[in-house]
């Protein structure tokens, strides 16, 4: 038996509903084209008016600059680069952090060591330490903590010598120079 019987009584697609679904998006994608062109000439209306406000600007500061200054002569340049120089020295000072070098000093100065002054060289990158210390290991304790540190490179005592304290004891005083603490 041969069974060829389709029970179907229309087309398996739908035509008519397939047409309005593409009339849909063409709706659509239509609307959104003129959305895009209104958004292009505002935009481009837009660029043309702050094109046109920029050229007027440009030429308003052309007329309100004035004339060109004048050449500088040798010696004011030099002088210019004298203050410049000048200048770039003072805001080096100015960029060196004091407390990041005397926590450094704190974490290196032993107990029985005390320091009296701190003169930085700035050319140098260098500082001189002037001192005291109860005994000459207490001094020994303070240059080996001081070249240990990561801190500090290059450390040198410059001088040391006994001297009196005010309470009738000895101390021993000295000079020790750092480079390249900064």
């Amino acid at each position: 038996m041969k069974l060829t019987l389709n029970l179907a009584s229309r087309t398996y697609l739908n035509r008519r509903a397939l047409r309005f679904s593409y009339l849909g998006v063409a709706a659509i994608l239509a609307m959104l084209l003129v959305v895009n062109l209104y958004g292009y000439l505002h935009a481009h209306t837009r660029i043309g008016l702050l094109n046109d406000r920029l050229t007027e600007l440009e030429q308003q500061q052309r007329t309100e600059k004035g004339p060109l200054p004048r050449k500088m002569t040798s010696g004011e340049q030099e002088q210019l680069v004298a203050d410049v120089e000048f200048a770039n020295e003072i805001l080096k000072k100015d960029g060196f952090r004091w407390t990041l070098l005397l926590d450094h000093l704190e974490g290196v100065v032993p107990e029985r060591v005390g320091i009296r002054g701190i003169r930085p060289n700035y050319s140098e990158g260098s500082f001189t330490l002037s001192g005291y210390a109860r005994s000459v290991d207490d001094l020994r304790k303070f240059l080996d903590n001081l070249i240990g540190s990561p801190d500090f490179n290059d450390v040198y005592l410059l001088q040391q010598a006994r001297q009196e304290s005010k309470d009738g004891g000895s101390l021993i005083g000295f000079s020790i120079v750092v480079k390249g603490a900064f």
